[in-house]
C-alpha cells in the first residue's frame, strides 16, 4: 500500500485531485449519485490513509473518496493534491492545496476555492470536455460501486457524450485500453482519467460494427470488401488485400469476393479516423510498397460531385507504370468488366521486348494486321484455325486462362466445362491496314461472329475473375497446368482427336516442336505445366505454343526480325 500522509483533523484548505466520482453538494450533473432514501452515508473509518467522510469537516470531507478506487480510477496519490510533503505535514493547518500534474493534464487549470470548499478547472472533473460539468464541492456524496454505468459515465461526460459524439455506449469500440468487455473502466490499464483521450477506433475489426457495418453497406463499400464480418488483423488503416487475409489458399479456395482494406482508400492513420470527417485518401507516399495504394498517382483523387476516383491503381490497366482510368460513380451500382480498366484483350501500346510496358496481347504486325495472344493457333500472318479461318482444320482456344489460370474462373468455362469463355473482347486496333475490316478472314477474328449465343451459333459468355491474385499490384502469369483433355463432344475425330488441352490439327510435323508434345494423327497436342515465365526479363520457356522459342514479351513480330525473317523462327522458308 502506498504511504500516505494523513491531514491534520484541523480546519484548513483542501485540494481536489478527484475520480470521476468525486464529492459534490449535488450539483446537477450528479443529482442521481445520492442514495435513494436521500440521506447520506458515512465510509467507515480506515486504519491508514484518509479518515472517513465527513461534510462538516473540510480536514475530513470527500478525502475517502479521493483515497479509494471508484468506478473510474484508481485511489488517488496525496501529492495529486498536495503536491509537496509539507503542503499536508501534521501540526501545520490549514493544508496547503498545491495541484499535481493530474488536476492540469489536457492544458487544465485548476483552481481551489477555500471558501466555497469548491474545484475548479480541473481535469480529473471534465474541465477540458466541450460542455464541462459545474465544479464539484468538497463534499462527501454516495460512491457506491454498484452504480450502472449509464448514471456513473454521465457525472462528468454523458453516456455516451453529446455530439459530435456518435450516439454509442458501446465505449471499448473504440477504447480496447481503457474500457473492459463488460462496460466497465480498466482501473488496471491506467488509461482512463489519465491526461489522454485513448482511442483505437478501427484498430480491431470486431470493433467496427458497433458504429456502422463492416464494411459500411452504403455505396459501393460491399463490392470492395465483400467478405462481410469482421477478421483479426482488420483495422482502420490497413491496405490489405484478399492475398493478405489468405495466404496460404489455392484461388479457387480463397472467397470469391475482393477486398480491399479501409487504408486503400482513407488514410492509413488511424488518428484520422473518428475526428469528424469522413475523408477519402487514395495516395500516400508511406504506404507499404507495392500496394495497391503506393501504385497510385501521387494526385489520385474523389470527386465528391461525381462519386469517382481518378488516378487509383485499382481501377487501371495493370501495368508496371499504370494508365488509370476513372471510376464508374460511388452509387451508381455499375460493375465494370475487363474493358473497364485494361480493355479486353489490353492494348495499350507495346514499349519494346522486355519494357516495363511491353505488351503482346494484341498488336499488330508490319502487315497492318492484328496478332496476339487469343482465339488460336497457328500465330502471326496466319488466320487461326479455332474460328474457321482454315476449312476444315480446327485448333484449341487460346483465353486469359491460358497464360492467367489462377486469375480466371473455371466455374465460367462453356458449355464443355473445360475452356474458359469470354466472347465480349474487341481485336480491332486503330490503324493497320484499312482492307483487312472487309475481309471474311479478319471478321473470323471476332468472337461473335461464331458465338451470338443464339440457337444454331456457338455459345456466348462473359468470363469471370477469381479475386484472390486479380487487382493485387501484380501481373501474375500462371500457365494452364492440366495435363488431359476433358472428351468434348465438337474435338475433331480420331485418328485426330487430341487429348492434351492445347493442340492444333494438320501441324507441320517439320515444325520445330519441343519433345514433349504429343501427336495424335495429324494433331499435335501439349500440356502448359511446364512452361514458366521470368518476370525480371519477361521471358517465356517450355511453351510449345512457341515451339522452341524463349518469346520476350513485347517483342513484336514482322516480316524482319532481329536481322531475319521472322517466319523462320517457326517454319523454314
Amino acid at each position: 500500500m502506498r504511504s500516505r500522509l494523513v491531514c491534520s483533523a484541523s480546519p484548513f484548505t483542501l485540494a481536489l485531485a478527484s475520480t470521476l466520482l468525486a464529492c459534490s453538494v449535488a450539483p446537477s450533473w450528479e443529482a442521481s449519485l445520492a442514495p435513494a432514501t436521500g440521506a447520506r452515508r458515512t465510509a467507515p473509518a480506515r486504519a491508514t490513509g484518509a479518515p472517513a467522510c465527513d461534510p462538516a469537516n473540510p480536514a475530513v470531507a470527500a478525502h475517502v473518496d479521493h483515497d479509494r478506487d471508484s468506478v473510474a480510477h484508481p485511489a488517488l496519490a496525496c501529492a495529486e493534491c498536495h503536491a509537496r510533503a509539507s503542503d499536508c505535514a501534521p501540526g501545520e493547518p490549514p493544508a496547503t492545496v498545491r495541484f499535481g500534474a493530474l488536476a492540469g493534464a489536457g492544458g487544465a487549470s485548476p483552481q481551489w476555492d477555500a471558501a466555497a470548499r469548491t474545484c475548479s478547472g480541473v481535469y480529473c472533473h471534465g474541465a477540458k470536455m466541450r460542455s464541462p460539468p459545474p465544479a464539484p464541492s468538497w463534499v462527501y456524496v454516495d460512491n457506491a460501486p454498484t452504480r450502472p454505468l449509464a448514471v456513473a459515465c454521465s457525472v462528468c461526460h454523458g453516456y455516451p457524450p453529446p455530439a459530435p459524439h456518435l450516439p454509442m455506449t458501446a465505449c471499448r469500440g473504440c477504447h480496447p485500453s481503457t474500457v473492459l468487455p463488460d462496460g466497465t473502466i480498466d482501473l488496471a490499464g491506467g488509461h482512463h482519467l489519465d491526461g489522454v483521450v485513448d482511442v483505437d477506433a478501427g484498430g480491431v475489426g470486431a470493433d467496427c460494427t458497433a458504429c456502422h457495418g463492416f464494411p459500411p453497406a452504403t455505396g459501393a463499400h460491399l463490392a470492395h470488401d465483400g467478405l462481410g464480418a469482421p477478421r483479426p488483423a482488420a483495422g482502420y488503416g490497413s491496405v490489405w488485400i484478399l492475398q493478405d487475409l489468405f495466404p496460404a489458399a489455392s484461388p479457387a479456395e480463397a472467397p470469391p469476393v475482393y477486398s480491399f482494406g479501409c487504408g486503400n482508400c482513407h488514410p492509413i492513420d488511424r488518428a484520422r479516423h473518428f475526428d469528424g470527417t469522413v475523408e477519402v485518401t487514395l495516395y500516400e507516399a508511406a504506404a507499404p510498397a507495392g500496394s495497391p495504394k503506393a501504385r497510385a498517382s501521387a494526385s489520385a483523387a474523389y470527386d465528391p460531385a461525381t462519386g469517382t476516383c481518378s488516378g487509383v491503381y485499382c481501377h487501371s490497366g495493370g501495368q508496371e507504370t499504370p494508365v488509370y482510368v476513372a471510376t464508374p460513380g460511388w452509387t451508381s451500382g455499375a460493375k465494370p468488366g475487363c474493358d473497364g480498366c485494361h480493355a479486353n484483350p489490353p492494348r495499350y501500346a507495346t514499349g519494346g521486348a522486355g519494357a516495363a510496358d511491353a505488351n503482346s496481347h494484341l498488336a499488330l504486325a508490319d502487315d497492318g494486321w492484328e496478332y496476339g495472344h487469343f482465339l488460336g493457333l497457328p500465330g502471326p500472318f496466319h488466320g487461326p484455325k479455332h474460328g474457321g479461318a482454315w476449312a476444315g482444320e480446327d485448333a484449341a482456344p487460346i483465353t486469359c486462362q491460358t497464360c492467367h489460370f489462377d486469375t480466371t474462373d473455371p466455374s465460367s468455362a462453356g458449355p464443355s466445362g473445360f475452356y474458359w469463355l469470354d466472347t465480349t473482347g474487341a481485336y480491332q486496333l486503330p490503324g493497320g491496314d484499312p482492307s483487312r475490316l472487309t475481309t471474311s478472314w479478319y471478321a473470323e477474328l471476332q468472337c461473335t461472329t461464331c458465338h451470338t449465343g443464339q440457337a444454331g451459333g456457338a455459345p456466348a459468355g462473359a468470363g469471370k475473375v477469381l479475386p484472390l491474385r486479380h487487382v493485387n499490384g501484380r501481373r501474375d502469369v500462371a500457365f494452364d497446368p492440366r495435363l488431359s483433355l476433358t472428351a468434348l463432344d465438337w474435338l475433331p475425330p480420331a485418328p485426330g482427336r487430341p487429348s492434351r488441352p492445347y493442340w492444333e490439327t494438320n501441324a507441320g510435323t517439320y515444325m520445330p516442336w519441343p519433345p514433349d508434345v504429343t501427336w495424335d494423327g495429324g494433331t499435335a497436342s501439349f500440356s502448359l505445366a511446364a512452361s514458366s515465365y521470368d518476370p525480371a526479363t519477361k521471358t517465356c520457356s517450355n511453351v510449345a505454343c512457341h515451339l522452341v522459342e524463349q518469346p520476350v514479351w513485347g517483342r513484336p513480330y514482322q516480316w524482319i526480325t532481329d536481322g531475319g525473317p521472322t517466319c523462320n523462327a517457326c517454319h523454314p522458308m
